[in-house]
């Protein structure tokens, strides 16, 4: 892991990803259960990418982290806030 703002986002990713997966399981089936999945596993994905150290610049970092933000869009009444601009600040400390 390249610096303490990656090991952050990381963390943060990781968390938020965690917390997505949990309130998808309760969710009934539908795109909206769908659509909390996929921002679950896109988290997920995207922590697992920077704990293996590759590199991003922050325009990279900020269009995968947009991807999670537009999925959880569509996850109804349960969806949870969007992250990129906090993500993105933690990034690039």
């Amino acid at each position: 892991m390249a610096t303490i703002a990656t090991a952050q986002t990381a963390i943060n990713l990781t968390g938020y990803g965690m917390v997505a997966g949990a309130r998808a399981d309760l969710m009934p089936f539908g795109y909206q259960k769908e659509a909390m999945r996929a921002a679950a596993i896109k988290a997920h994905s995207l922590a697992q990418a920077l704990e293996r150290g590759e590199d991003f610049t922050p325009e990279q970092f900020e269009l995968l982290a947009l991807q999670i933000d537009d999925e959880m869009a569509f996850a109804g009444d349960r969806r949870l806030p969007a992250r990129t601009a906090e993500w993105l600040a933690a990034f690039t400390a």
